[in-house]
């Protein structure tokens, strides 16, 4: 009686198990590079806007504290941009790489 409700939750789990893979698989990234991308641009804020607890973590809100600061924060922000662009180059890379060498190992 209950190996067929034991049956089902395998196969439910076994089948569910590759779209989670592949949620994770593409989430992650996203979450790195926003990370990145956030943790350059509060690093490469002004001085006078590192001192403010907490720190803003976007531009609108850095603005918000020092709109004279505007060239510095839009400079901090391309910062960020251009770290967050080249992880996420080296990411697809990595990808391409792990991909092709896979393709290259799979029996024929």
């Amino acid at each position: 009686m209950y190996a067929a409700g034991l049956f089902v939750i395998g196969l439910g789990i076994m089948l569910a198990a590759p779209c989670l893979t592949a949620q994770i698989a593409s989430a992650l990234p996203v979450a790195v590079v926003g990370t990145i991308l956030t943790a350059g641009f509060t690093h490469h804020l002004p001085a006078d806007l590192g001192r403010h607890t907490p720190l803003p973590r976007t531009v609108q809100e850095a603005l918000t504290l020092a709109p004279a600061d505007h060239t510095a924060i839009t400079e901090a922000f391309t910062h960020g941009a251009d770290t967050a662009l080249r992880a996420a180059a080296l990411i697809v890379f990595l990808a391409v790489a792990g991909a092709r060498r896979a393709d290259r190992t799979a029996p024929r």
